[in-house]
Protein backbone atom coordinates (compact mmCIF):
# COMPACT_ATOMS: atom_id res chain seq x y z
CA UNK A 1 0.00 0.00 0.00
CA UNK A 2 1.36 3.40 -0.89
CA UNK A 3 1.04 5.92 1.90
CA UNK A 4 -0.84 9.10 1.05
CA UNK A 5 -0.85 12.02 3.37
CA UNK A 6 -4.00 12.84 5.33
CA UNK A 7 -4.07 16.52 6.32
CA UNK A 8 -2.99 16.99 9.91
CA UNK A 9 -6.14 19.01 10.59
CA UNK A 10 -8.20 15.98 9.63
CA UNK A 11 -6.04 13.57 11.61
CA UNK A 12 -6.52 15.38 14.90
CA UNK A 13 -10.29 15.97 14.70
CA UNK A 14 -11.91 15.18 18.03
CA UNK A 15 -8.66 14.64 19.90
CA UNK A 16 -9.07 17.33 22.56
CA UNK A 17 -9.50 14.89 25.42
CA UNK A 18 -9.41 16.15 28.99
CA UNK A 19 -6.74 14.73 31.26
CA UNK A 20 -8.09 13.39 34.51
CA UNK A 21 -6.41 11.82 37.49
CA UNK A 22 -7.71 9.52 40.17
CA UNK A 23 -7.66 10.79 43.74
CA UNK A 24 -4.62 9.55 45.61
CA UNK A 25 -5.06 7.07 48.39
CA UNK A 26 -2.51 7.91 51.05
CA UNK A 27 -1.83 4.30 51.91
CA UNK A 28 -1.03 3.23 48.34
CA UNK A 29 1.42 4.54 45.77
CA UNK A 30 -0.30 5.37 42.49
CA UNK A 31 0.53 3.40 39.40
CA UNK A 32 0.77 5.15 36.05
CA UNK A 33 -2.23 3.15 34.84
CA UNK A 34 -4.32 4.84 37.56
CA UNK A 35 -3.87 8.40 36.38
CA UNK A 36 -1.78 8.79 33.23
CA UNK A 37 -3.38 9.22 29.80
CA UNK A 38 -1.98 6.91 27.15
CA UNK A 39 0.17 8.95 24.77
CA UNK A 40 0.15 7.48 21.26
CA UNK A 41 2.71 8.78 18.76
CA UNK A 42 2.20 8.31 15.01
CA UNK A 43 4.42 9.35 12.11
CA UNK A 44 3.05 12.50 10.49
CA UNK A 45 3.58 11.54 6.83
CA UNK A 46 1.77 8.19 6.90
CA UNK A 47 -1.97 7.79 6.26
CA UNK A 48 -1.70 4.25 7.60
CA UNK A 49 -0.18 5.47 10.87
CA UNK A 50 -2.79 8.20 11.34
CA UNK A 51 -5.68 5.80 10.72
CA UNK A 52 -4.30 3.18 13.11
CA UNK A 53 -3.52 5.79 15.74
CA UNK A 54 -7.07 7.11 15.57
CA UNK A 55 -8.40 3.56 15.69
CA UNK A 56 -6.58 2.72 18.93
CA UNK A 57 -7.29 6.13 20.43
CA UNK A 58 -11.04 5.88 19.85
CA UNK A 59 -11.18 2.26 20.99
CA UNK A 60 -9.53 3.24 24.28
CA UNK A 61 -11.90 6.18 24.63
CA UNK A 62 -14.88 3.82 24.34
CA UNK A 63 -13.46 2.04 27.38
CA UNK A 64 -13.36 5.36 29.29
CA UNK A 65 -9.58 5.65 28.98
CA UNK A 66 -7.89 9.02 28.59
CA UNK A 67 -5.73 9.14 25.47
CA UNK A 68 -3.55 11.67 23.68
CA UNK A 69 -2.72 11.19 20.00
CA UNK A 70 0.13 13.23 18.60
CA UNK A 71 2.03 13.46 15.35
CA UNK A 72 5.77 12.75 15.40
CA UNK A 73 8.03 14.33 12.79
CA UNK A 74 8.84 11.89 10.01
CA UNK A 75 12.26 13.47 9.41
CA UNK A 76 13.41 12.80 12.97
CA UNK A 77 16.33 10.46 13.62
CA UNK A 78 14.45 9.10 16.63
CA UNK A 79 13.04 5.62 15.99
CA UNK A 80 9.62 4.47 17.15
CA UNK A 81 11.23 2.22 19.75
CA UNK A 82 13.32 5.16 20.98
CA UNK A 83 10.12 7.11 21.64
CA UNK A 84 8.66 4.54 24.01
CA UNK A 85 12.00 3.61 25.53
CA UNK A 86 12.66 7.27 26.39
CA UNK A 87 9.04 7.69 27.61
CA UNK A 88 8.28 10.50 25.16
CA UNK A 89 5.40 8.25 24.07
CA UNK A 90 3.58 5.36 25.71
CA UNK A 91 2.53 3.52 22.56
CA UNK A 92 3.84 3.44 19.01
CA UNK A 93 2.50 1.57 16.00
CA UNK A 94 4.70 -0.27 13.55
CA UNK A 95 5.32 -3.68 12.07
CA UNK A 96 7.07 -6.79 13.34
CA UNK A 97 9.96 -6.79 10.86
CA UNK A 98 10.46 -3.05 11.23
CA UNK A 99 10.60 -3.23 15.02
CA UNK A 100 12.93 -6.23 14.98
CA UNK A 101 15.33 -4.34 12.73
CA UNK A 102 15.29 -1.37 15.12
CA UNK A 103 15.90 -3.58 18.13
CA UNK A 104 18.25 -6.24 16.79
CA UNK A 105 19.48 -5.59 13.23
CA UNK A 106 21.80 -8.59 13.22
CA UNK A 107 18.99 -11.01 14.07
CA UNK A 108 16.70 -9.27 11.57
CA UNK A 109 19.30 -9.81 8.84
CA UNK A 110 19.72 -13.47 9.75
CA UNK A 111 15.99 -14.13 9.75
CA UNK A 112 15.59 -12.23 6.48
CA UNK A 113 18.06 -14.55 4.73
CA UNK A 114 16.18 -17.57 6.06
CA UNK A 115 12.85 -16.04 5.06
CA UNK A 116 13.99 -15.26 1.53
CA UNK A 117 15.35 -18.78 1.14
CA UNK A 118 12.05 -20.27 2.30
CA UNK A 119 10.21 -18.06 -0.20
CA UNK A 120 12.51 -19.17 -3.00
CA UNK A 121 11.88 -22.79 -2.02
CA UNK A 122 8.10 -22.26 -1.92
CA UNK A 123 7.92 -22.95 1.81
CA UNK A 124 6.22 -19.71 2.85
CA UNK A 125 2.45 -19.98 3.27
CA UNK A 126 0.92 -16.61 4.10
CA UNK A 127 -2.16 -18.35 5.49
CA UNK A 128 -0.55 -20.42 8.24
CA UNK A 129 1.13 -17.55 10.08
CA UNK A 130 4.38 -19.43 10.69
CA UNK A 131 6.66 -16.60 9.61
CA UNK A 132 4.41 -13.96 11.14
CA UNK A 133 4.81 -15.69 14.50
CA UNK A 134 8.53 -16.35 14.06
CA UNK A 135 9.36 -12.69 13.46
CA UNK A 136 6.96 -11.60 16.21
CA UNK A 137 8.62 -13.89 18.75
CA UNK A 138 12.05 -12.60 17.73
CA UNK A 139 10.80 -9.04 18.16
CA UNK A 140 9.30 -9.80 21.57
CA UNK A 141 12.54 -11.42 22.70
CA UNK A 142 14.46 -8.31 21.67
CA UNK A 143 12.29 -5.78 23.52
CA UNK A 144 13.70 -4.22 26.70
CA UNK A 145 12.02 -5.29 29.93
CA UNK A 146 9.98 -2.09 30.24
CA UNK A 147 8.23 -2.62 26.89
CA UNK A 148 5.91 -5.21 25.42
CA UNK A 149 3.51 -5.56 22.49
CA UNK A 150 0.01 -6.68 21.65
CA UNK A 151 -0.66 -9.79 19.61
CA UNK A 152 0.44 -9.40 15.98
CA UNK A 153 -2.27 -8.44 13.52
CA UNK A 154 -2.94 -10.23 10.26
CA UNK A 155 -2.87 -6.77 8.68
CA UNK A 156 0.44 -5.92 7.05
CA UNK A 157 1.93 -2.49 6.46
CA UNK A 158 5.11 -0.42 6.66
CA UNK A 159 5.64 -0.78 2.91
CA UNK A 160 7.74 2.38 2.81
CA UNK A 161 10.05 1.24 5.60
CA UNK A 162 13.71 0.40 5.31
CA UNK A 163 15.49 -2.75 6.41
CA UNK A 164 15.80 -6.40 5.42
CA UNK A 165 12.91 -8.26 3.82
CA UNK A 166 10.70 -9.71 6.54
CA UNK A 167 6.98 -10.12 7.29
CA UNK A 168 5.55 -6.77 8.37
CA UNK A 169 2.51 -7.48 10.51
CA UNK A 170 1.04 -4.44 12.23
CA UNK A 171 1.67 -4.37 15.97
CA UNK A 172 1.59 -1.71 18.71
CA UNK A 173 4.55 -1.61 21.13
CA UNK A 174 3.92 0.04 24.47
CA UNK A 175 5.24 0.77 27.95
CA UNK A 176 4.15 -1.92 30.39
CA UNK A 177 3.57 0.51 33.26
CA UNK A 178 1.00 2.61 31.43
CA UNK A 179 -1.39 0.06 29.93
CA UNK A 180 -3.54 -2.04 32.23
CA UNK A 181 -5.07 -5.43 31.52
CA UNK A 182 -8.20 -4.02 29.90
CA UNK A 183 -6.12 -1.72 27.69
CA UNK A 184 -4.20 -4.74 26.43
CA UNK A 185 -7.42 -6.61 25.70
CA UNK A 186 -8.53 -3.65 23.55
CA UNK A 187 -5.29 -3.82 21.55
CA UNK A 188 -5.58 -7.57 21.08
CA UNK A 189 -9.21 -7.28 19.99
CA UNK A 190 -8.29 -4.83 17.25
CA UNK A 191 -5.31 -6.94 16.22
CA UNK A 192 -7.62 -9.91 15.84
CA UNK A 193 -10.15 -8.09 13.66
CA UNK A 194 -8.27 -5.62 11.45
CA UNK A 195 -7.00 -6.70 8.02
CA UNK A 196 -4.78 -5.13 5.38
CA UNK A 197 -7.86 -4.52 3.25
CA UNK A 198 -9.60 -2.82 6.19
CA UNK A 199 -6.73 -0.37 6.67
CA UNK A 200 -6.64 0.45 2.95
CA UNK A 201 -10.40 1.00 2.90
CA UNK A 202 -10.29 3.22 5.98
CA UNK A 203 -7.58 5.39 4.39
CA UNK A 204 -9.67 5.71 1.22
CA UNK A 205 -12.89 6.52 3.09
CA UNK A 206 -11.16 9.07 5.34
CA UNK A 207 -9.94 10.98 2.31
CA UNK A 208 -13.38 10.84 0.69
CA UNK A 209 -15.18 11.93 3.89
CA UNK A 210 -12.45 14.40 4.83
CA UNK A 211 -12.65 12.99 8.36
CA UNK A 212 -10.66 10.24 10.03
CA UNK A 213 -12.85 10.15 13.13
CA UNK A 214 -16.11 9.49 11.26
CA UNK A 215 -14.84 6.45 9.37
CA UNK A 216 -12.98 5.03 12.37
CA UNK A 217 -16.06 5.30 14.59
CA UNK A 218 -18.12 3.52 11.93
CA UNK A 219 -15.53 0.73 11.76
CA UNK A 220 -15.50 0.29 15.54
CA UNK A 221 -19.31 0.17 15.61
CA UNK A 222 -19.27 -2.56 12.98
CA UNK A 223 -16.54 -4.46 14.86
CA UNK A 224 -18.66 -4.37 18.01
CA UNK A 225 -16.19 -2.47 20.14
Amino acid sequence: MHSRSVPATVAIIGLSLGITACAKEPQHAQRETDYKPIEIAVVDHSSEQIILGELYQRAFKRENRNVLLRLAASDSDVTKIDRVRSQTADLVIGCTGEFLNELNPKLAEELSKEYQQDMADGKVDANNGEWRDKVYQAMMGSLPGTLTASDPSNATGCTDGEGPELPQNVVPVFRKQVLNRNDRLVLNYISGTISTADVSELVKEAEEENSVSVVVDAYLDQAGL
